[in-house]
C-alpha cells in the first residue's frame, strides 16, 4: 500500500505557523482610576449596607433549642472523649513498640 501525499494545508507544522501569523497580539486592559474622595465618601454606606445584610441573614437562620444544645453539647463532648481514649490508646501502643524495638 502507498502512503497518500498529505496536503500542505493539512500538515501539523505549516497549520501552527499560520495560527501563529493570524494571531493577533492582545492587548492589555485598560486600568480604571479610582475615585478616592468618592470612594471614601460611599465607604461607611456600603459598611452599613454590609452589617444590615448580615442582620438580615441572622434572621434566616434555625437556631436551635436549649433542649437540642445540650444534646448536641453532649454527643460532642462524648466524641471528643471516645477519640482522645482510642489517641491515648494507639500512643501507648506505639511507645512500647519503639521501646522494644530500640532493645534489639
Amino acid at each position: 500500500m502507498a502512503k497518500q501525499k498529505i496536503p500542505n494545508k493539512f500538515k501539523q507544522k505549516v497549520m501552527m505557523e499560520k495560527m501563529l501569523q493570524e494571531r493577533k497580539t492582545p492587548t492589555p486592559p485598560s486600568r480604571k482610576k479610582i475615585n478616592w474622595k468618592k470612594f471614601f465618601k460611599e465607604l461607611p454606606g456600603k459598611i452599613a449596607k454590609f452589617f444590615r445584610d448580615v442582620l438580615h441573614e441572622l434572621k434566616k437562620v434555625s437556631w436551635p433549642t436549649r433542649q437540642e444544645l445540650w444534646r448536641y453539647t453532649v454527643v460532642v463532648l462524648v466524641t471528643i472523649a471516645i477519640f482522645s481514649i482510642l489517641l491515648g490508646v494507639f500512643d501507648f501502643i506505639w511507645v512500647r513498640v519503639i521501646a522494644y524495638l530500640a532493645k534489639i
